[in-house]
């Protein structure tokens, strides 16, 4: 079967670990198909085909492509050229970005992203985000605690994408006030120095407002951080706005705690959310559209 995964956008690195998984542990001829590698900040992103009318690779791959992979966006040139492919559309982003009615009509099958919230909006099934624990390693941690943050905007709490910038920062800097840490404010950087950063961190702060969690949660997981977000769900150190500082100083008081929790961490990410594991179940989505009419 040869699938071609489309994305307009970067999509936080979530189409290309999902096309390097594939192409490590499956059988399937799978290609990656992007418009633009960066978002308006400056942040860069890795690619394997980009669409353009002088990229014959790109347009080669998605006119012999069995089944298009569609993230988030429907645009004009991709439904023009359509002719026996099946597509499968998965939708990612919260608020619901573009035409993405569009794409839900044009698509055989539709998902979303197997997440609380995109779950719940959307009211499909999801397919997880692929990331593979075997890439990305625990490093050797020494020296101060360290807390990283990664904000993708500034949105206002409310806002469903919201991470609560200002909130967060404020209650970060009363821990530092109080404790002898370091903060990783990571913002704007390019997708690998964004993960190298997160990789040197002992807890790494998710989405403490919305009740979801995001790719970052995964990341820290892999990487064997405490990671804290907004949903009672293992691994993840459970907090919100009220209880970030709180959660904050247990951990870094309670060393033998931290540990702990990093190793459990991992484990989940090796045992839990494995891309070995996980790419089964595009696979199998991959085929159901393949036999959809």
């Amino acid at each position: 079967m040869k699938v071609a995964i489309y994305s307009r956008t970067p999509m936080a690195g979530a189409p290309w670990e999902l096309f390097k998984a594939l192409r490590k542990y499956t059988l399937l001829q799978t290609a990656l198909v992007t418009e633009v590698t960066r978002y308006a900040d400056g942040r860069i992103f890795p690619h394997h085909l980009l669409l353009s009318l002088d990229n014959g690779k790109a347009l080669s791959v998605l006119n012999s492509a069995d089944v298009w992979h569609v993230n988030n966006y429907l645009t004009g040139p991709l439904a023009s050229m359509r002719r026996t492919q099946k597509v499968l559309a998965q939708f990612h982003s919260l608020p619901r970005l573009g035409n993405w009615s569009a794409l839900m009509s044009f698509a055989n099958l539709n998902y979303t992203i197997q997440q609380p919230l995109q779950e719940k909006e959307y009211r499909l099934p999801g397919l997880p985000n692929i990331i593979d624990p075997d890439e990305y390693r625990p490093v050797w941690r020494k020296g101060k605690t360290k807390i990283a943050f990664a904000p993708t905007n500034q949105l206002p709490i409310g806002n469903p994408a919201s991470k609560g910038y200002h909130a967060v920062r404020a209650a970060l800097n009363k821990v530092a006030s109080e404790r002898d840490v370091e903060i990783l404010w990571i913002e704007g950087r390019d997708y690998e120095e964004n993960l190298r950063l997160k990789a040197t961190a002992d807890i790494l702060v998710d989405d403490v407002v919305t009740g979801n969690f995001h790719r970052t949660s995964l990341e820290g997981a892999c990487f064997g951080c405490a990671v804290l977000n907004n949903i009672s769900k293992v691994p993840f150190v459970h907090a919100n706005l009220k209880t970030l500082k709180e959660k904050l100083l247990w951990l870094i008081d309670k060393p033998a705690n931290l540990r702990d929790i990093q190793a459990r961490t991992r484990l989940w990410a090796l045992q839990e959310w494995h891309a070995m594991d996980l790419v089964k179940k595009y696979v199998r989505a991959y085929r159901r559209v393949l036999n959809a009419h």
